[in-house]
């Protein structure tokens, strides 16, 4: 082989098998269309305000001794639990380091999670720019619901990824499919006592059972979803109250058995901790 070919062979090896850095697989985690031109490695993280995350970043082909690990919302660095992976290939090491995040915040919208590594000359990172979004309930008539997700603090318009993600997200939440989009809000109508039967959903909004359907207040004049078209909903006074009559006559007995059993779980689930702290402490 010519030898300024064989420099360039080895230059191009070298420049692959050096340190590089990625996500993990989350689904939440999706390409940025709009971006500048130097944060071309900034994702999105796509959430609901209260879910809890977990964040897998990687860092390929370096060597031992290894680098730190340093995970960063915005400027503050944050401690983790868990201690970075180490697997070994052709000499090679690979790390893998997780982050996990609780009971996510609205005013957590627009910031910026980093994972960064650093040894010898290589320092590198991989960003995400959390989208945070609130999900609220109002009454749309006949026992339906309408739920309505936004983001918290400013919009992503023209970020398709986000919106087919929060579209999938809202989907797994309520099952209903067809999820529309307008003014940055997005919504489906779904009949309250299936909304109730997701437990994530209520681990997320509890409110939905303790307080119950009548409690939810009405959807007065904004726009609502039907499965076939979008309309204004324009109910009078008197139709409103003999709805929410009919309603409340019809969801009762449902809405005392979900509370009976949510509370049950609970109740179970203390009983459980309690027996396990006295086994313990036998």
């Amino acid at each position: 082989m010519d030898v300024h070919k064989f420099i360039v062979v080895m230059l191009t090896l070298s420049s692959l098998m050096a340190e590089q850095m990625d996500w993990g697989d989350n689904a939440d985690l999706v390409e940025k269309i709009k971006y500048i031109e130097d944060r071309k490695n900034v994702k999105l993280l796509v959430v609901f305000e209260g879910e809890d995350i977990d964040l897998e970043c990687q860092v390929f082909y370096t060597s031992e001794p290894v680098g730190n690990i340093v995970w960063k919302i915005d400027a503050t660095e944050e401690e983790t639990n868990k201690k970075p992976i180490l697997s070994y290939e052709y000499g090679e090491v690979f790390i893998q380091s997780h982050l996990q995040m609780s009971n996510i915040s609205r005013d957590r919208d627009g910031s910026t999670v980093s994972c960064n590594y650093a040894k010898g000359q290589y320092g590198g990172s991989v960003r995400a720019v959390l989208a945070v979004f609130m999900m609220q309930f109002c009454q749309a008539g006949g026992g339906d619901v309408r739920v309505v997700a936004n983001e918290a603090g400013r919009d992503s318009p023209g970020e398709t990824f986000v919106e087919d993600r929060i579209k999938d997200k809202i989907r797994n939440m309520t099952g209903e499919h067809k999820v529309m989009l307008e003014n940055g809000e997005y919504s489906v109508t779904v009949p309250y006592n299936s909304l109730i039967g997701n437990n994530k959903l209520v681990e997320l909004h509890p409110q939905l059972i303790m307080d119950g359907v009548d409690r939810i207040g009405p959807c007065d004049g904004v726009t609502i979803i039907t499965t076939t078209t979008t309309k204004t909903l324009e109910v009078n006074t008197t139709e409103k109250d003999m709805e929410k009559e009919n309603t409340k006559q019809n969801n009762d007995f449902k809405q005392i058995e979900t509370r009976n059993k949510y509370f049950n779980m609970r109740n179970n689930s203390n009983n459980s901790n309690n027996s396990n702290n006295s086994n313990n402490s036998n």
